[in-house]
Formats: structure tokens, sequence, C-alpha cells
């Protein structure tokens, strides 16, 4: 079980972490992973500055070295690859699935004095040759780099000449989540490090279930044992909610006005991001939050400064709203995001738990807040395989659910035992109801409109009635479509009697 308690440290890594990262501790699992690291070069024979630990037992030096590391959001995954390749003779590799995580690190490692370099598309023939010189003359143990790139024969064929000795596959899930569907690249992750043959191959995720794991298994490592070291994946800083809804858009600003900010509202695609965040403007605009100008969209299709600009932004803004795609999801490490809501539901629970993990990472009570309703059964009609229905349905089965502690639930769908217990306080929407309803939020309102006023009005009178509410603060559509819903759902139902035609009743 992963305890997030910090661990004071002592030889021989204590020297190197003070000394390179300016830190005092590590995290129990990080020294853990980093040792199972630089014991393993040890016995491949690589040479370790000022690491002298080694093992009781003979190392296996066909399996020495590949790890599967599960350490939630927030334990310092990236420390315990960073660090041993600080110490050990040779280069590390970081295989990244998107370019603002690529960039990210980058410059978290420049901030810290280190010189890595990035290989990437699109780079001219002068920037890579002056990669591929600092890395035979040793000016650079780091290499940053994504699938795509690694598979081109002009970056195989330099890398062969590079003796590779770590290679270090961050966000692992990837393989599982968009491998089988729109990144056959990451497929071919097993073929890469076949090809490279490095002793020391480490895997990093946050979240991993059972059949997730499995495929990690399957197609990074093969044939080949791995450790398994997996830490606890809750994050008992974070509350969990639900909430059903007919308009989610209108879900969204009423929850950004009730919650804490910096704020990440999560967004199924990237015109989705541009319209959430154009209506979040004009609407908290009209109704006088001075907050509305500092909300902004990020997604893939940015070009590589738009990208930069608004991650700075972002990094220094206490009050930012950013609605993004899942390329947020990896990407900047902030860490007083309090809120963070899902407008579109995550394709699984995987997925839902890395990117709700960007909230709270200073160890900050924070918020996860997934909204779900009648899109949801658009999203399983469009699901390309069995498998990826499955893993949808178990997360919106997740959402639904009334009866059971969020966050048993979440770790259950991980298989991993909770022991029962929960947070004393801000546990969930279950735990620690506030007016908490498993209804759709539009809906009671609505209804209790028509129980009023049975056969009074048609459809479009009662949503033009509505828009008029200075407490909801709804359009006449968005009304509309809340009717048309619960009319289609049986809910309400429009009279057939002559006297009465098209008047909506109970």
């Amino acid at each position: 079980m992963f305890e997030n308690k910090k661990q004071e440290i002592a030889d021989p890594l204590s020297e190197a972490v003070q000394k390179l990262f300016g830190l005092s501790y590590l995290f129990p699992y990080q020294r853990l992973v980093m040792t199972n690291i630089l014991e393993a070069a040890q016995a491949a024979g690589i040479p370790v500055t000022g690491f002298s630990e080694n093992s009781d037992e003979q190392t296996d030096r066909e399996t020495a070295g590949k790890q599967i590391v599960i350490l939630p959001t927030g334990a310092g995954k990236s420390l315990c690859f960073q660090l041993p390749a600080m110490l050990i003779e040779g280069l590390t590799l970081v295989i990244y699935p998107i370019l603002s995580l690529m960039a990210d690190q980058q410059r978290r490692l420049f901030e810290r004095g280190f010189s890595p370099v990035t290989i990437r598309g699109g780079q001219t023939k002068e920037e890579r040759d002056e990669i591929w010189q600092k890395l035979e003359t040793g000016q650079s143990k780091f290499i940053i780099a994504n699938p795509e790139v690694l598979l081109t024969p002009q970056v195989k064929e330099r890398l062969e000449k590079i003796k590779i000795v770590h290679v270090v596959i961050d966000e692992a899930h990837c393989v599982s989540e968009w491998g089988e569907s729109f990144r056959p690249s990451y497929l071919e992750i097993g073929n890469i490090i076949n090809f490279l043959n490095p002793p020391l191959v480490t895997a990093f995720t946050a979240t991993a279930s059972t059949p997730v794991l499995e495929k990690i298994k399957k197609y990074i490592f093969g044939d080949l044992q791995a450790a398994l070291i997996m830490g606890n994946p809750d994050r008992p800083n974070i509350s969990y909610t639900a909430k059903g809804c007919i308009n989610r858009n209108l879900a969204v600003r009423d929850l950004l006005i009730l919650n804490k900010r910096p704020a990440i509202v999560f967004c199924s695609s990237r015109p989705g991001t541009e319209k959430l965040a154009r209506y979040l403007r004009n609407e908290l605009s009209e109704m006088g939050y001075p907050w509305y100008n500092e909300i902004r969209f990020y997604h893939a299709g940015l070009s590589r400064e738009e990208k930069a600009e608004t991650e700075k932004w972002l990094l220094k803004n206490t009050e930012a709203v950013l609605c993004s795609t899942c390329a947020f999801g990896m990407g900047v490490d902030k860490a007083d995001v309090r809120t963070v809501i899902h407008r579109d539901c995550a394709p699984s629970v995987e997925a839902y738990l890395q990117e709700s993990g960007r909230a709270g990472r200073d160890g900050e009570q924070s918020k996860a807040i997934l909204l779900w309703g009648p899109e949801d059964e658009t999203a399983m009609l469009r699901a390309k395989t069995e498998y990826e229905k499955n893993r949808l349905q178990a997360l919106l089965n997740y959402a639904k659910n009334t009866e059971n502690c969020r966050r048993h639930s979440l770790l259950a769908l991980l298989d991993f035992d909770s022991g029962g217990e929960v947070p004393e306080k801000l546990c969930c929407d279950v735990c620690y109801p506030e007016k908490y309803s498993a209804n759709l939020r539009e809906e009671e309102s609505v209804m209790e409109f028509f129980r009023k006023n049975k056969r009074r009005y048609t459809q479009s009178q009662a949503a033009s009635l509505m828009s008029q509410s200075e407490t909801i603060r709804w359009s006449q559509e968005d009304a509309s479509l809340v009717i048309s819903y619960l009319i289609k759902t049986g809910k309400l139902k429009k009279s057939k009697n002559f006297l009465w035609r098209n008047k909506i009743t109970v």
C-alpha cells in the first residue's frame, strides 16, 4: 500500500537528491523504484555514480530492471527516473504520449540545470544535428520523445549507434487507451524496446485495472517478466461527486460559480472546448463575475506557441479556468488546481482518475466532479469495440450509483482493495450528501412546474416562461431541451385531448 508520507532518507540517495533536485526526502515508493533501477544497472555492469547499495541475492540479468510502476498522481513518478538518469552512465530515453507533457518535462529539467533533448516531428536538419551532437558528446543524458518519432528510419538509425541504457514509458496506460484505436504506434513500443535492447525498462502510470495491466505487459514487455510495484491509487484529499444533467454547459457554469478555482474542465472534443469557453465567458460576464476573462481553452490543435503561452498563463494564475481535452490530462504540472470538472465522461476509469488527479497535487483539499446524462447514450453507440463500450459503461455505472461510496467504487474498478476506510470528511457526495439527488439536475424543477400547471402550456410556451427565471438563468432553447428529454422518457406527456391539444401534463 502506498503511504503518502515523506520519508527522510539516508545515504546513498540523500546526497544525490539534495544536490541535484534540492529535496531532503523521498516518498517510500520513490526510494524503492530508484533502488531497483540502480541495483539492476549495477547488476548489468553499468557504472552508477555514488551508489553502493547491492542486493544480497544474485540478480537475474535477463529480467533485472524490468518494472511496471503504478503510483497515484502527485506521488512523484518523474523523480523516480530523473534521479537515476543523472547517476547512471549512459542515456535514458523517456517516451511520452503528448507534446505538452514532453515540453513540460523539458522545462522542468532545464529549470534544474540539466540539458535534456527532445526529439519530435517537424524538426529541421540543423535542430536534429545539434541533438545528436549533444548526445554523442555526453552534454545530455536525457532523451524525450514520443512513439511516432521513434519509429522513423532516421531516428532509429541514429539511436542504434547510441547506447540507451534505460527506456521509460510514462503514462503507460495509453497503450490500452489509445494503442488499439487512434495511436497504433503505441502497439509498437515493445518492438522499439527490442530494437534498442536496453538493460533497464520501466513503465509508469497512475492508474491501471487488471485488463489494462495485462495490455501494458503484452505490448511493452512481451514475454519478459516485469516486477510490479503498485501503490495505493487513492487520493484522500480529493472529494468525488457525480451529477446527472441535460444541459451540461449550464451545469459547468453553475459548478464553477460554486467551487474553488483554479479549475480544469475536461471536454471530449476540440470544438467542445472552444464552444464551452466562449459560452462561459459570455454567461459569467453577463452575471457580473470578474474572473470571466480568466477562461481559456486548450487542445492538441493549437500551435506550439499557443500551447506554450496558455501553459505559462495557467501556471501562475490562481483564478484560471481551462477548458481542455485530454491533451492536458497528462500535461502541465499545476499543483494548486482546486476543482476538476468532467463536462463529458472520460472513456474509462483509468482516464477519469488520471484526469481528475490533476486536482490537489499540492495535497490540499480539492474536488473532482463528473457530469453524466443523455449524451452518454450517444457516446456508447460511438464506441468502436465491445471493450471500449464496457469500459465506458463501467464509469457510467459508477456515476449513476447512489448507494456506494464513490471512492470505494473507483478503487474497486481498479481491482484495488480499499480496506473500507474513507476520509473523515469530504469523501464524496454519497458519504456526505449536501441536498443530494440521484435525478438529472434540471428534472425536479421542470416536473414541479408542470405539476402546478397541468395542461396549461405547450412546450414552446413553457420554455419561454422558464427562460425568464432569474434563479436558473437559462435560455428558451435550454429549457425546451429538458422538456423534450422528459417527454421522450415518458415523464412528461403532450395531451391528445382536443381541448388541451399539445399542452404538457405530468
